[in-house]
């Protein structure tokens, strides 16, 4: 009979954040983990342990309460191999919400630590409580260096266990083939917690008497789980949610086990050791080498949505203001980061303050990546505490770009400086001229309507050459702006790059906007691409026409609503399907030079408004970047209770009822429908886009923060706007959100083979805007004392190459990461799609003294060529330095 190896794995998931505040969590729990834990390897060195969340244990390593006898023990215990850092990211990151890019950047985040404090690179996965999981983070695992992948939380499981499919190579995008496979493994029985479940000893502790009872039960166990996996190798991991508080009494009870199972292998054939999940797969593998043991290969697929008695689809969705904040906080790190990174280099400024603001929003980017925390499904008081961190964090590092980008642009004696935001558009007086400077974080040049809140109606705009801009001054109709009216006005700026701007008012009031009036009779506005036609009989948009290439549509877009039975901040579960808010919306158009407004209520009843949207459709002589989509803004909330709003568009695309959404904003999925599953079963994660589509036509939503999508309909494509369950689904925290907030969409139609293209775009245009800094001077001073143009490339990257980071690597070295992502898959589009040839020492304006191309994290140096080929959906990072 085989002997069965099993690899006792001690390990405690600790939440950055869910019932307690990061801060709560590490005083009350997660420091006792880690003191008690050295403490019992300490005490025998046959014990193991493995740590995940960086963010918790550089508190702990830099706590003044920890002792250097401590660190250096955990310095001994890593180079002995007994304790290894799983995933070793700031977090154990969420799989549906979350962007590639915040992944990326928060992996990096506590890759760097422990290089630089253990020498150490982490090599194996251990996504063990993300909800569903995503085809994306083991590519970004594999792209960072790792072997091996664990999921656990996923549909079905038994499925995978009964016919010994645990175990698999995962090709989540294939068009990188091997470079993006990696060994996964789907964590077998109930999950992370089953091990410590069954040998928790808190309340019968080993002794002589009942180590055969814990032993055999310990047998029965490993060999109830051996028909599972193709070779006798089993993981056994002992822990769960903020596990080993007191680890003296729990290793000294598991070591009597331990002994008993290995003095009597012989007869139960079962051998137990403690072990790190290194040792386990290298174990695996080996025997698998030599049984030639073939594993199965999944190709794009991934495990979303996540069945646990619901569906687990609402916190696509969940606090939507708190969403809002996390991509916000990644827009402003591609802001800041590449003034820094090339700012600092040139121009030697105070490196240590100027990086400390810059890595403070990286802190708070980080800790909102972890899977309760841009989720929404953690409590209120951490809700908040994640809200705040980003608030504070990009506070500080706009103030931070803000000395960069006056220093860069200064070129004489100064008589003012910039400040983050446009507030001093808001208080401007008769006679004064505020300088708008701004700037775009992306490696393309591109266009943009900007939109400022303002007092007055009478200002007037120029560029750097004092020459005219078209602009228009509005009524404000955005619900979060408390200002009288809207500045909008176009924008072109270099990629990497910034641009002047003037706005000043006159001596006296005399201008007057337009203003609304009432939609009354079928009404159609247009720019040069898109057509949107409204029915006075609906107060609804009707038809949608793509001009340029022909592709008319009949659409029904409307606000509806759902009924919560089942729902909270996970689950999802409406008493039936959809329906209107309103049956009685009410509708106004105010038409302008640059953009027309759609305004629309939907009162639910006569003392209960709380539903309203704005269409945008904007004009700029052509300008793709500016006309190509329609742009709705909602205005949602306070939501009565047992309330979750979706805005629907019902089309005569023949969709099949086929939908494409994105995992993490990068890979496109196809998402067929599960008939007799219900509703909230065929909802799924919208990061950047998603979209129907038939041979003619292509309808796509474009999102600024992330959402749940559904096609309920054939035709049909609904996003799920804000949600206010107000109960419980009996998996943590219930959600009762009675914020206002006001989301926004961008629209695009276009025929299928031409479509990704625009997709694209928007999607990068739309979450990554421009930032705007403002000063109030005259426009004589200004330009005596500051270039108004220019940028850090020497020209746009391609259309296809997106600019993913320019980050410093820390305060003093120099080194810069550089990472470039190929954004088109394989057939997207006859152009986009094909590969990319680069000269890495001709992208920027400053010269570039070293290139060395590492992994994804930086962690590990891989060649040092400069001239390199971007395949489609890879990406790319480099060390550089600049001269």
């Amino acid at each position: 009979m085989c002997i069965l190896n099993v690899f006792l794995v001690p390990h405690t998931h600790d939440d950055v954040g869910w019932l307690l505040t990061v801060q709560g969590y590490y005083e009350t729990q997660v420091r006792n983990i880690l003191d008690t834990t050295v403490a019992a390897l300490q005490a025998n060195p046959k014990r193991k342990f493995i740590y995940v969340e960086q963010a918790f244990f550089t508190l702990w390593w830099n706590d003044a309460r920890t002792t250097d006898a401590q660190r250096n023990a955990v310095k001994q215990f890593v180079n002995e191999g007994r304790w290894e850092f799983i995933i070793g990211a700031w977090v154990m990151p969420d799989e549906a919400c979350t962007t590639y890019g915040g992944i990326i950047d928060q992996m990096t985040l506590g890759h760097q630590f422990l290089l630089n404090t253990f020498g150490v690179r982490p090599t194996k996965g251990w996504q063990i409580d993300p909800f569903g999981a995503s085809s994306v983070t083991p590519v970004l695992e594999k792209l960072a260096g790792f072997d091996a992948h664990l999921i656990d939380r996923i549909t079905d499981k038994d499925t995978y266990q009964n016919s010994q499919r645990l175990e698999f190579m995962w090709q989540g995008v294939p068009a990188l083939g091997t470079k993006g496979q990696i060994f996964t493994e789907i964590m077998g029985g109930g999950g992370y917690c089953d091990w410590l479940g069954q040998f928790n000893f808190e309340n019968d502790p080993v002794n002589p008497s009942n180590v055969a009872k814990y032993g055999q039960q310990f047998v029965n166990m490993a060999q109830g789980r051996s028909n599972w996996y193709k070779t006798p190798n089993i993981l056994a991991e002992w822990g769960c949610d903020f596990a080993f508080q007191n680890a003296a009494p729990m290793f000294h009870s598991m070591d009597q086990v331990v002994d008993w199972l290995q003095s009597n292998a012989l007869t139960t054939h079962v051998n137990v050791s403690y072990a790190t999940p290194s040792q386990y797969y290298d174990s695996v593998w080996q025997y698998a080498e030599k049984q030639n043991i073939a594993w199965p290969n999944t190709d794009q697929q991934d495990y979303f949505p996540y069945l646990a008695s619901l569906w687990w689809t609402g916190y696509y969705t969940s606090r939507v203001e708190l969403k809002g904040f996390v991509r916000e906080g990644e827009a402003t790190s591609h802001i800041a980061e590449p003034l820094f990174s090339v700012g600092n280099s040139i121009y030697h400024l105070d490196s240590k303050s100027t990086f400390d603001a810059i890595n403070q929003l990286r802190v708070a980017n980080g800790y909102a990546q972890h899977h309760d925390g841009v989720t929404g499904t953690s409590v209120p008081e951490v809700v908040e505490m994640y809200k705040n961190y980003l608030i504070d964090g990009i506070n500080v590092a706009l103030k931070s770009a803000a000395v960069v980008l006056n220093q860069w642009i200064m070129k004489g004696p100064t008589v003012g400086s910039l400040v983050p935001g446009g507030d001093a558009l808001l208080s401007i007086a008769n006679g004064q001229t505020v300088a708008v400077v701004l700037f775009n974080g992306l490696g393309w040049s591109r266009s943009d309507v900007v939109v400022f809140p303002v007092n007055r109606s009478d200002l007037v705009v120029v560029d750097s050459n004092l020459k005219p801009v078209p602009y228009q001054i509005s009524p404000a109709t955005g619900g979060n702006i408390t200002s009288s009216y809207q500045l909008f006005f176009p924008a072109f700026l270099n990629g990497l790059g910034y641009q002047t701007y003037f706005v000043s008012a006159p001596s006296q009031e005399i201008h007057q906007p337009p203003q609304f009036q009432p939609l009354v009779e079928d009404t159609t506005i247009e720019n040069s691409v898109l057509s949107i036609t409204y029915s006075q009989s609906t107060n609804r948009i009707s038809h949608l026409t793509n001009k340029k290439t022909g592709v008319s549509i009949s659409v029904d877009q409307n606000l509806l609503q759902y009924r919560s039975i089942r729902s909270g901040a996970y689950a999802f579960g409406p008493d039936g399907p959809a329906t209107p808010i309103s049956n009685s919306p009410q509708t106004a158009i105010i038409k302008g030079n640059l953009v027309t407004e759609i305004v629309t209520q939907f009162p639910a009843s006569s003392d209960s408004n709380y539903a309203k949207q704005t269409v945008r459709l904007y004009s700029n002589q052509g300008n793709p970047d500016i006309e190509e989509f329609a742009e709705i803004w909602f205005d949602i909330g306070p939501l009565p209770s047992h309330i979750e709003v979706v805005t629907a568009f019902n089309t005569s695309i023949d969709s099949q009822n086929l939908l494409t959404s994105e995992d993490n904003g990068f890979q496109f999925m196809k998402r067929t429908y599960n008939w007799g599953t219900g509703i909230e079963s065929n909802y799924y994660p919208i990061i950047y886009a998603s979209f129907i589509n038939d041979p003619f036509a292509q309808l796509s939503v474009v999102a600024e923060r992330s959402h749940g999508v559904s096609s309920q309909a054939n035709g049909e494509i609904e996003v799920m706007i804000h949600r206010n369950p107000d109960m419980g689904d009996g998996f943590g925290p219930g959600l009762t959100d009675t914020t206002r907030v006001y989301p926004g969409l961008r629209v695009l139609l276009d025929k299928p083979e031409f479509a990704f293209a625009g997709v694209r775009r928007q999607s990068y245009l739309y979450n990554f805007p421009l930032s705007a800094f403002t000063s109030v001077t005259t426009t004589s001073d200004w330009l005596k004392s500051f270039n108004t143009a220019g940028s850090l490339l020497q020209g746009d990257l391609p259309a296809n190459i997106h600019l993913l980071s320019l980050n410093a690597l820390d305060a003093t070295s120099k080194n810069v990461i550089l990472r470039l992502a190929h954004i088109f898959d394989l057939d997207e589009d006859p152009v986009l799609s094909m590969p990319v040839t680069l000269d890495l020492s001709k992208i920027f304006s400053q010269p570039i003294a070293q290139i060395t191309e590492t992994t994804l994290t930086a962690n590990q140096n891989l060649s040092t060529a400069t001239i390199i080929t971007i395949n489609p959906k890879d990406i790319r990072t480099f060390l550089i330095q600049f001269k």
